[in-house]
């Protein structure tokens, strides 16, 4: 069993989630119990029990609410145990960013993050938690549970712009009449996004897993991937191919469904058409 306050907080749900993702030999089906803070599970001592384990609630190893505890949080707790029972690894920096964020948070230091005003802050996972416990529609644990969900995909998005990042850094940059681009070959997810916010006008990716091909523009370049589309449909059936109506995206092969078959062209084909239509301007 895994005992949280009421209500729980991000800390206290990445706390669980921890244990539950990363220790499953104990955890992975364990129940979970809310309390009123400071109580523990029927007030009994919080680490008494080897089957119950308290988390950000009760005074006990993983909480973090008595003298000093303002420099660390019950999450930082948790995966600080993790490592020491070598159940997570310690060069895993998904993880270790998520407890950071969590401890920021958790220590009220997110009121300094940029653009911490904007309206936008209401789509962060730590802003909807404290809305979805006063809409009263979910109780604690299905808050809690959804909340599991969302760090799965965070620990993952975490973990694919590691790769993505290290591919660009291993890809080939050009110039071209759409801008700096890289040529990247990765099977991470999302890599063009990546790209853009490493200020990449144009990126050019091969899926290293299925072959897909995709370019796509940053959404400030004015000049479409028309032009880049006619030269592909010379070379194959354009039906291999999907031409994005904003102008600033194509593709070969996709997991959402359209044009499944990938392309036959290879990497370098593809850098020869841009660098052709370079010259032409």
């Amino acid at each position: 069993m895994i005992v949280t306050h009421i209500h729980p907080d991000l800390d206290a749900i990445m706390s669980a989630w921890l244990l539950v993702r990363f220790d499953q030999s104990r955890y992975g089906d364990a129940s979970f119990q809310f309390v009123p803070a400071p109580h523990t599970y029927k007030d009994l001592p919080p680490d008494n029990d080897p089957d119950i384990v308290h988390v950000d609630v009760g005074g006990g190893r993983f909480d973090h609410h008595k003298e000093g505890g303002f420099v660390t949080c019950a999450s930082r707790l948790v995966w600080e145990d993790l490592l020491a029972e070598k159940l997570i690894a310690e060069d895993d920096m998904a993880l270790k960013e998520m407890v950071e964020v969590a401890y920021e948070i958790d220590t009220f230091a997110d009121c300094y993050w940029p653009g911490t005003g904007d309206l936008r802050m209401a789509f962060m996972l730590h802003e909807i938690i404290p809305a979805l416990h006063r809409l009263q529609t979910h109780d604690n644990e299905a808050v809690l549970r959804m909340i599991f969900v969302y760090l799965d995909g965070t620990y993952q998005r975490l973990k694919d712009w590691a790769k993505g990042k290290e591919a660009i850094y291993e890809g080939k940059e050009f110039e071209c009449a759409w801008g700096k681009g890289v040529i990247v070959t990765t099977g991470a997810d999302d890599v063009s996004k990546i790209a853009q916010k490493m200020g990449y006008e144009i990126v050019v990716i091969e899926d290293a897993k299925h072959r897909y091909l995709k370019v796509k523009t940053a959404p400030r370049v004015s000049l479409p991937l028309k032009a880049l589309y006619d030269k592909i449909a010379l070379r194959e059936d354009p039906k291999r191919w999907v031409y994005h109506n904003s102008g600033h995206m194509l593709f070969s092969g996709s997991d959402k469904g359209e044009a499944k078959e990938p392309s036959q062209l290879k990497l370098s084909d593809i850098l020869e058409m841009i660098e052709n239509e370079n010259r032409l301007r």
